[in-house]
């Protein structure tokens, strides 16, 4: 399918670097390149040519370049394409983009090139929405999930239900609308079907969390009495100096937060201030915030002092986060003295309790493993062609509601015309998920959230 404007945008990022790449998408591309460069007569589609890039109007050379022309349908978007390697220079690019303008291209909208590819069915909607999310991969784990969206995996599971359904649909169909020749749908064979589905579905939508997880990250709080060394903790977690640190009781007035990554998964730590009563209204303040904050953790750590063992500030502390779901106990300073013989609270149950020092870095690598290990590991065997993004997640949520009503419809013998309809509405639901049936608002809400020139 060829489009009637021809689209140009940078797909590098902008800024001096060795190499910059402009990209042309429309059925004029080639034309607009052969107007600034000189192609051999016999060029041919994927190759590269060496030349000068000048502006046809003075005939003045921009820059030295290579170019290639991609025929339609073998190109990225499914139109004549063309791509310029220039120098990275402001200047340059800046030149280049400007001309072809000027000889009719216009600049494209964000995500635009990767619109007109789904539109020209190039990529499926949710390969195209995975290609955003393996440009912004900042670890293995998250390009692996991006990578298998865009290989069409988790496409293929909601591909093999539509399917499913659309044979159930067909089926009462048929023998509504000739029931001399098409027997009635077999009711024990469609139950079974439907316990598959939902299962399916079921195990998908669950295995949400860790994508969550690996998109946002895990959001781990360090939470104690003042001067029990939360800031050195903090610092040896994320391996450098980034809170300060001091022996004078509430140093930290608020909060702080830096992000580490360990296997694969971003922790968002935050350092806090210490909770204890206060007639200083800024300190209090502080420690106001950080009741919101608790609420929001994945896992809080406790951290208390080794030499003095579980006091009646600490007892004031676990008052606060007590109810937390996900609770670990850190005694810290190991390395002084002797720990107490102070008992540790009795209705206090962390899911472990660590005793460590902040100098220690094999005992913080020990720390970074016992945070994992309970907020990630009992992810680590799911599977990642799974993983949806937040639209994908609704349409699954929603096809899941139907399929369970209308398990439940066909065990009270509802009307065959009653389950065509909400047949239909699953296959619908399908359809939008993978973009066979999705409004024009929905697709320009989708592809703005990419960069121009992708």
């Amino acid at each position: 399918m060829q489009n009637d404007d021809t689209i140009v945008a940078l797909a590098s990022p902008l800024g001096i670097a060795a190499i910059g790449i402009i990209r042309l998408s429309g059925s004029e591309s080639l034309n607009y390149l052969k107007a600034c460069f000189k192609l051999p007569e016999s060029h041919s589609s994927n190759k590269v040519y060496v030349g000068y890039f000048s502006n046809p109007a003075t005939d003045e050379h921009i820059d030295q370049i290579c170019a290639v022309y991609f025929k339609h349908p073998a190109s990225y978007t499914g139109e004549d394409s063309v791509e310029i390697h220039c120098h990275s220079s402001i200047y340059v690019i800046n030149a280049i983009i400007q001309t072809l303008i000027h000889l009719g291209a216009r600049l494209a909208a964000p995500g635009e090139f990767s619109k007109r590819a789904y539109i020209n069915g190039k990529l499926s909607l949710t390969q195209s929405e995975s290609v955003i999310d393996l440009i912004h991969s900042e670890t293995k784990l998250q390009h692996q999930i991006s990578l298998n969206r865009v290989e069409g995996k988790l496409l293929k599971h909601i591909q093999s239900i539509r399917s499913q359904l659309l044979l159930l649909l067909e089926q009462v169909e048929g023998s509504i609308d000739f029931p001399d020749e098409v027997p009635p749908i077999d009711k024990n064979l469609a139950k079974k079907v439907f316990a598959d589905i939902n299962q399916n579905l079921l195990h998908i939508i669950t295995m949400q969390d860790l994508g969550q997880t690996v998109s946002d990250g895990v959001q781990c709080l360090l939470i104690g009495k003042p001067n029990t060394g939360k800031s050195s903790l903090f610092n040896a977690l994320l391996g450098e100096n980034r809170s300060i640190v001091t022996d004078i009781p509430g140093t930290t007035r608020d909060y702080i937060s830096e992000t580490f990554i360990y296997n694969d998964i971003h922790f968002h730590l935050y350092d806090t201030a210490g909770l204890r009563e206060s007639d200083d209204v800024i300190e209090y303040l502080g420690m106001e915030k950080i009741q919101s904050l608790i609420s929001k953790s994945a896992l809080i750590l406790w951290v208390c002092d080794f030499e003095s063992g579980i006091t009646n500030d600490d007892q004031r502390v676990f008052n606060q986060i007590k109810e937390h779901p996900k609770l670990g106990l850190i005694f810290n300073k190991a390395d002084k003295k002797k720990p107490s013989q102070n008992q540790l609270i009795t209705e206090a149950s962390p899911l472990f309790s660590y005793s460590c020092s902040s100098f220690d870095d094999s005992a913080i690598t020990q720390l970074k493993q016992l945070i994992y290990d309970n907020t990630v590991l009992s992810f680590q065997n799911s599977d990642l062609e799974f993983m949806c993004n937040i639209r994908q997640q609704a349409c699954l949520k929603q096809l899941l509601g139907l399929t369970q009503a209308l398990s439940k419809a066909i065990q009270q013998s509802s009307p065959d015309d009653m389950l065509a309809i909400d047949l239909r509405q699953c296959v619908e639901c399908c359809s939008e998920f993978t973009g066979d049936s999705i409004t024009e608002e929905v697709l320009d809400g989708i592809f703005s959230r990419f960069c121009v020139g992708k």
